[in-house]
């Protein structure tokens, strides 16, 4: 084989070598750049199913309260010993 021929070959083979090594570390990065999105969708759900929890918990806290408090038109409307003139 002629130098130019090796000296081609040689290239060739560097550039192939090349090419694989820069996709194997194109998949590594963009396969870490997807889990971290699960990631991040985990931790929403997550801070969505604490919200909703705590939500409900202020919505029947606040149902409670509205049934131990009097009416306040029942307290507006009674006769409260003043007369309007």
């Amino acid at each position: 084989m002629s130098k130019a021929a090796k000296l081609t070959f040689l290239g060739s083979c560097v550039f192939a070598v090349g090419t694989i090594w820069f996709v194997h570390k194109a998949q590594e990065s963009e396969r870490a750049t997807m889990y971290q999105g699960v990631l991040r969708d985990q931790e929403r759900k997550a801070q969505r199913d604490r919200n909703t929890r705590e939500f409900d918990e202020t919505r029947a806290l606040h149902a409670e309260l509205i049934k131990q408090q009097p009416n306040v038109r029942d307290i507006g409307s009674g006769d409260s010993g003043t007369e309007q003139r």
